[in-house]
């Protein structure tokens, strides 16, 4: 089989990048190795940037949210909105109404389908099928097998944990930060209309999974939050950018390190640069302006964050000014700007 274009990876970005290649003449095939497009180990979280590009309908939220409580060791308090500017959504879900904007296209879609070797211009699938491409696209995210084929080591990695309960008594979009527990990273509590992502992540290089696992069910019981009946899960966010076009072959979201390793945030940057990374296969002038654009704000955010990891015994101290600066609500908008824009 030959295609213009191979997609490996059916998530935001894959998905994106292939709605964007729908408008053109080329022969485009997306794959990916589960069965069910959209589940991924995520907190479901949506900003208003996402909304927007994406136009969702509003039914396929499950909440909006004008407020976000930030916790510290010492004190708590809420960053406050006039509209709302948060969202979650089931990833399910969202990736599903993705999906169905690629019937009736050029777009080939094949699941539960396995890539176990890649060329200069072929892949070959699990059951042995070669298949040709002009261009590839890894869209697979953290532990992607293009990044791995273009020999791109991944050394900033978050590790990301969350247990999913039905727990009606967590109402509230909650971030909780505790140098102690999570060293640069945080916890987080994001309410679903069906159950409650309640989650922490931290790059590795600075805790272990197995101290932040442990950290976190410390968290857990002072908390008094009962997950005996929830589902653990646990997944890499890869946030170690080198690039993402390699002569015929591009990277896009995860699968490029395009997360921001402070906030964890992805899907947009996911999105953007699915989209960027089409026009440019149909443009080879194109100059994926946008792209630029993600990861100057990607590099403004990992700036604090490096802020905050040589800050050492100082960090919680450092917290608790964020804090304080949250309290006089005339510079909620400026954070929010950095780390929503």
């Amino acid at each position: 089989m030959k295609y213009d274009v191979v997609i490996i990876g059916a998530g935001p970005g894959g998905l994106n990048c292939a709605q964007t290649l729908s408008k053109s003449k080329k022969k485009v095939l997306l794959l990916d190795q589960k069965e069910v497009i959209g589940p991924k180990v995520c907190a479901g979280g949506l900003t208003g940037h996402d909304l927007e590009y994406l136009n969702l309908p509003p039914k396929l939220l499950d909440y909006k949210f004008k407020s976000i409580k930030v916790r510290m060791p010492l004190q708590e308090t809420k960053m406050e909105m006039s509209k709302p500017f948060v969202y979650t959504i089931d990833r399910q879900r969202m990736g599903q109404w993705q999906l169905r904007r690629l019937k009736n296209t050029n777009i080939e879609v094949r699941t539960g389908v396995r890539v176990t070797k890649l060329e200069k211009n072929h892949i070959i699938l699990e059951d042995g099928e070669k298949i040709e491409f002009k261009y590839l696209v890894g869209a697979d995210g953290s532990n992607s097998i293009v990044r791995g084929y273009l020999g791109l080591k991944t050394e900033r990695v978050v590790t990301a944990m969350q247990y999913i309960i039905k727990n009606k008594k967590l109402k509230e979009l909650e971030l909780i930060f505790d140098s102690k527990l999570f060293d640069v990273g945080y916890a987080w509590i994001f309410p679903h209309s069906n159950y409650v992502s309640v989650g922490c992540g931290c790059d590795s290089r600075y805790l272990s999974a197995k101290k932040l696992k442990l950290n976190f069910h410390k968290w857990l019981k002072s908390n008094k939050i009962d997950v005996s009946k929830g589902e653990f899960q646990s997944h890499p966010i890869n946030y170690d950018f080198k690039g993402y076009k390699f002569k015929n072959t591009f990277l896009v979201g995860d699968a490029a390190g395009f997360t921001s390793g402070f906030t964890g945030e992805g899907i947009y940057y996911a999105l953007i640069s699915g989209e960027e990374i089409a026009k440019k296969i149909m443009n080879s002038r194109y100059s994926c302006k946008k792209i630029e654009d993600i990861l100057d704000i990607k590099n403004k955010q990992e700036t604090v964050m490096n802020i905050l990891e040589k800050s050492g015994s100082m960090r919680n101290l450092e917290f608790e000014f964020i804090q304080l600066v949250l309290k006089a609500r005339i510079f909620n908008k400026s954070l929010l700007n950095l780390f929503c824009p």
